[in-house]
């Protein structure tokens, strides 16, 4: 499979790029960080974890590489202590390659969190053989490999107290079946995803509902009424979409579980998360700020952190609000044939969590870089997507916003609030983390 060969391929790479022992310039590449990152979005495409559940792997696994990198360094401090019950970790006792056991701490909890084991055990081994090639002391090597073991273990033991195993049992949500409430969307009519996400412990904002948006516009299907003009927007961008609009769209649709429907047959296509996608764009801007190793991890971290505690917070705000989608209101109340550009995803409407996650990220990554971020996002083309440039990250995520509008699931205001959202959360995070 892919992500075997590319982790076979990274040894590879750098094996002919280096000499023998050279193990510390090896390691201390900080493309060699993100390319794990990488890795492990591939397997999380693979095992397709709904956006919420993926944004939890990401975060957990960089807090093991985060934790182990500070055991070092002189400027990121350990983050026990602002963990809600993240006690602090002891410090290697004996000699470390702090690069490899950081890398290795990510790839244990990554592991432990998602399905295909085997495959991100062929990538654990092929660091260890990197190592190995290029001269990195046998003890050094074993003693790497422990201590990124203490701190995985310990990461994971605090991630089995985040509520994430209960939510596991829940009810399925109950729909409302009262007007301008959400209901299951064509094609598959699925029930609504991770009801209960709201419910898990956040990683550094307060809680579910500490930046809570105001409510929606009032629900309306009255003709010329503040909510039906909401919806005619929608309905007349999806009726005649630019191409620069399907562009914006298909760009970051990152649908991880898409439904396709040809004649009677319905099958499903895979596709990175929202949060991959988002992983994607720091390994970018940290390779084109030329960020170090420490720095890499820092960025990534926070990024992940941001991201997980926007699905929670977005959650809370999707299941308050319990809003219906653009897709049935126009259906019911426009026009009964009409259909979006891109398909509906199984939940409430307001607000977006593109929006709210992009503008996290966007805000942690200007918060770490400046505001002088321009780049080109390749993150796509693996999916088919040309590249796009954009001056700054926070433009990426003003067009992430937008593009689910003219994807037509989203009304103006729901990626309008979720950018808000985003924002707070993503300063909030960053004032945490100083």
């Amino acid at each position: 499979m892919r992500k075997i060969l590319i982790a076979v391929l990274i040894g590879l790479t750098f094996n002919s790029c280096t000499k023998k022992g050279d193990y510390q310039t090896v390691f201390a590449n900080p493309e060699l960080y993100s390319k794990t990152v990488g890795l492990l979005t591939d397997v999380i495409t693979h095992d397709i974890f709904t956006p919420p559940v993926a944004s939890r792997v990401y975060a957990y696994s960089n807090l093991a590489a985060y934790e182990v990198m500070t055991t070092r360094s002189k400027q990121y401090k350990s983050l026990s202590g602002k963990l809600k019950g993240f006690d602090k970790l002891a410090l290697p006792e004996k000699p470390i390659n702090t690069e490899l056991s950081s890398i290795l701490a990510f790839l244990y909890v990554g592991q432990e969190l998602t399905f295909s084991k085997d495959s991100t055990q062929k990538i654990i081994d092929n660091y260890l053989q990197l190592a190995k090639s290029h001269q990195m002391p046998s003890e050094m090597i074993d003693y790497s490999v422990e201590y990124a073991r203490n701190v995985s273990n310990a990461v994971l033991d605090w991630s089995k107290k985040d509520n994430y195993k209960q939510t596991r049992s829940a009810v399925k949500y109950s729909v409302n079946d009262n007007e301008g409430r959400w209901v299951p969307t064509p094609p598959a009519y699925m029930a609504a995803v991770e009801p209960k996400w709201k419910e898990i412990r956040t990683v550094l904002i307060d809680s579910a509902s500490q930046f809570l948006p105001k409510p929606p516009t009032k629900f309306s299907k009255e003709k010329g009424s503040d909510f039906y003009k909401l919806a005619i927007e929608v309905y007349e961008i999806g009726m005649h979409p630019t191409d620069e609009q399907k562009a914006m769209a298909d760009f970051w649709d990152c649908n991880g579980f898409k439904m396709n429907v040809s004649g009677h047959v319905m099958f499903a296509t895979k596709a990175m998360t929202p949060g991959g996608h988002w992983m994607g764009i720091t390994g970018i801007v940290c390779q084109n700020n030329k960020a170090d190793f420490d720095k890499t991890i820092f960025a990534y971290s926070g990024v992940s952190f941001g991201i997980m505690d926007a699905f929670i917070a977005c959650w809370n705000t999707k299941f308050t609000y319990d809003l219906i989608r653009p897709e049935t209101y126009i259906n019911l109340y426009i026009d009964n044939k009409w259909v979006p550009y891109l398909q509906t995803p199984p939940f409430p409407e307001y607000s977006s969590a593109h929006s709210t996650v992009s503008n996290s990220s966007a805000t942690i990554l200007t918060n770490i870089f400046g505001d002088n971020t321009a780049f080109i996002d390749n993150t796509e083309k693996r999916w088919g997507w040309p590249d796009r440039k954009f001056e700054s990250v926070k433009a990426a995520a003003q067009e992430a916003g937008h593009s689910r509008m003219y994807g037509g699931i989203h009304y103006r205001e729901a990626f309008e609030e979720g950018l808000i959202e985003g924002e707070k959360i993503g300063e909030y995070i960053f004032s945490k983390l100083q």
